[in-house]
């Protein structure tokens, strides 16, 4: 499982307990796994504690002696799956061609969601009582920004004289809650599945960035 510097912390900030022995660490986080591979393809208010410890091939008082209840274990599957999602990301903005980042992000993203409906639908109903366990992602959108405010500035077409930071920093909330509004309420036109859908969301976080370019010598 990939895990960030946080991930300790986070897990005790939404209420899992200690586990001082490495072998407890490894049950925990297998559980943590497994819960995050169910919950990928089930609604969590559907899957049973008992289904989880089959799936971790252990006993429910190994599960209870790591996590006070389901909701517990879900939002620490909620850590784990920012946890993996955050270095893709960033990497796509760090790595891919300046030109081609947008591009690149909101078909992955676009991708990733649709993928993942059934986590992130139980995901934000847990997030509506529990915003600690939202934590993780929040810090990720924040990282992921920072890590693009960082390509334009490196990027020597843009004319950084007129680069604004907060239309930066909207255009990543705009994504978000593009994404996030349409999987939950799904108000159409357009869906995650209409082909136009990621082109669409690249070309309106261009027009809220609002990025100039240098003039080119003639």
């Amino acid at each position: 499982m990939r895990t960030t510097a946080n991930w300790h912390d986070d897990l005790a900030r939404v209420g899992v307990l200690p586990a001082q022995q490495s072998r407890s660490r490894e049950l925990r986080d297998r559980l943590i796994e497994e819960g995050l591979r169910i919950a990928r393809k089930i609604s969590f208010d559907e899957v049973g504690v008992a289904d989880i410890c089959n799936a971790a091939e252990c006993s429910t008082g190994a599960f209870y002696a790591r996590f006070p209840d389901k909701l517990t274990l879900f939002k620490a599957v909620m850590v784990a799956a920012a946890a993996e999602s955050g270095p893709m990301l960033e990497a796509i903005v760090r790595e891919t061609t300046f030109n081609r980042i947008l591009a690149e992000l909101t078909q992955a993203q676009v991708a990733r969601y649709i993928e993942q409906k059934t986590f992130f639908r139980s995901a934000f109903k847990v997030s509506l009582e529990s915003g600690e366990a939202w934590e993780p992602f929040r810090r990720n959108v924040h990282a992921l920004t920072d890590a693009f405010l960082d390509r334009v500035a490196r990027e020597p077409s843009i004319d950084h004289a007129r680069v604004d930071e907060a239309r930066i920093r909207f255009a990543f909330q705009v994504m978000y809650g593009v994404l996030n509004n349409t999987i939950i309420n799904q108000p159409g036109p357009f869906f995650l599945e209409t082909p136009e859908f990621p082109d669409m969301l690249e070309q309106t976080m261009l027009a809220t960035m609002d990025l100039l370019r240098r003039p080119t010598a003639s």
